[in-house]
């Protein structure tokens, strides 16, 4: 074998060897270059997206060019940069509003909220810069105050309901009403310029896990069935005494369509209250509203109304007895919607006064009858023995009047025996409902100072 080929094949063989393992190393090298950086790209999103979540969970960053705020402490945050260099007024107002956000955070149903928010806003109102700072403070609060009133409300209905879409429901409106005052305090804080264009206040309730989230810590809270007799008195309690607070600071609230509309429904709520609490007293004390017999009171006398407009459907009573029928139908309505535990006392004591009108015109009518029979029988009596034809006429008109009038007369028995056991069934009704309308007089008072 010629030795110098072979060391020439060899040495090209081992060329093509390195060459080889050059390349074979190079890719090595590329890949795990490669792997590095793809390595880096994932730990850079992934730090990318832990920021995001930790901006997202701030409730307050930008996206798209657009300032987000999110949660409650997105909103303080928020707000508070609007404040920094705001005047001594609207200073007031932003502490007004963040103990509204704070009180959001942890429920606590007492008057303290209110009559700090009206000591800030006393503050405000008297070192006001201008009339145009003025109204939107007087604005701000008024958006405050129902939203504070209507997420306690919403926290106590979220906790009695059993439905949980009725709940969420609930909390949703809550979260649109906060949303909405916290803009108008953010606007008030910057004298109306602020750019709502590129920002955004979300309702803290949309997403739903937040929701049960929320119900789960307000039920909670609350505690058992009893913790939750004291919270709905305790609010009911409160207001009461939103009623007084406002009384004395009208002036310094100013007219207002919000707050009319907010005592508008709370005034119907402590009347409500107020006639249950009177009713169980009322029994507390040994008393029983048979309810039963009561229904069958109305029920009688819806009977009897009916039976007069068949009997006599042209008669003009037949309206009042279609009356009466209604308001006992009413007081039946009521029983059976409340389980036989409650009474409308108005609708009691209305159908009460109905049966003392309805007595007295069915007397009337009665009476009428009466003088109109006793003519015909007159008339019957003059005519002569051959005026057949006549007298068969009118014995027939005397015959059909005498039915009505029978009609009439038995409506007015019935009437009477209902009125008598009414009478004995409630005989504090009156008594309980003049104390409501007095009340009620009182709250309507209070409210029409707002308009």
């Amino acid at each position: 074998m010629d030795l110098s080929k072979f060391s020439s094949k060899a040495q090209g063989l081992l060329g093509k060897m390195s060459e080889v393992t050059q390349e074979l190393s190079e890719k090595a090298e590329l890949r795990a270059a490669e792997r590095k950086e793809q390595k880096e790209k994932e730990n850079a999103i992934r730090e990318e997206g832990l920021r995001l979540e930790a901006e997202e969970a701030s409730g307050y960053y930008m996206r798209d060019g657009k300032l987000i705020i999110s949660t409650i402490d997105g909103m303080k945050t928020w707000l508070t940069n609007l404040g920094q260099d705001t005047t001594p007024a609207l200073m007031q107002t932003l502490q007004m509003q963040l103990q509204v956000l704070k009180q959001v955070q942890s429920p606590s149903m007492t008057g303290m909220a209110l009559d700090n928010m009206m000591l800030c806003m006393s503050k405000a109102v008297n070192t006001a810069t201008n009339d145009s700072e003025l109204a939107n403070i007087r604005e701000a609060v008024a958006s405050m105050i129902q939203n504070y009133f209507f997420m306690q409300e919403a926290n106590l209905k979220c906790a009695q309901l059993k439905n949980k879409k009725e709940g969420y429901k609930l909390l949703t409106q809550s979260g649109e009403m906060l949303s909405n005052a916290v803009i108008k305090t953010a606007s008030a804080l910057t004298g109306g310029t602020i750019d709502m264009a590129t920002t955004v206040v979300r309702n803290i309730f949309e997403a739903e896990a937040v929701q049960q989230g929320y119900i789960k810590n307000l039920i909670a809270w609350i505690g058992d069935k009893k913790q939750l007799k004291e919270k709905e008195k305790e609010f009911n309690q409160t207001l009461e005494m939103l009623f007084d607070t406002f009384d004395l600071h009208a002036m310094l609230i100013g007219p207002s369509i919000l707050i009319k509309g907010m005592l508008s429904r709370y005034r119907k709520t402590i009347l409500e209250h107020r006639e249950n609490e009177k009713l169980q007293m009322y029994i507390d004390r040994g008393y029983k509203i048979d309810v039963t017999k009561l229904s069958k009171i109305t029920s009688d006398l819806q009977s009897t109304a009916t039976a007069i407009v068949r009997k006599n459907p042209i008669n003009a009573l037949s309206g009042i007895t279609t009356v009466l029928g209604g308001v006992a139908g009413l007081v039946v309505d009521k029983i059976n919607s409340n389980n036989k535990t409650e009474l409308d006392i108005k609708a009691y004591c209305t159908l009460q006064d109905a049966l003392e009108v309805e007595c007295n015109k069915l007397q009337e009518e009665l009476s009428k009858m009466e003088g109109e029979i006793t003519s015909l029988k007159q008339q019957h009596k003059e005519l002569g023995m051959l005026q057949f034809a006549e007298k068969k006429e009118l014995q027939q008109k005397i015959d059909l009047k005498v039915e009505e009038k029978d009609a009439v007369y038995n409506a007015l028995k019935t009437t009477k025996e209902k009125l008598a056991e009414m009478k004995q069934l409630f005989p504090d009704a009156y008594a309980i409902k003049a104390e409501l309308d007095q009340l009620e007089e009182k709250l309507m008072a209070v409210e029409n100072k707002f308009l």
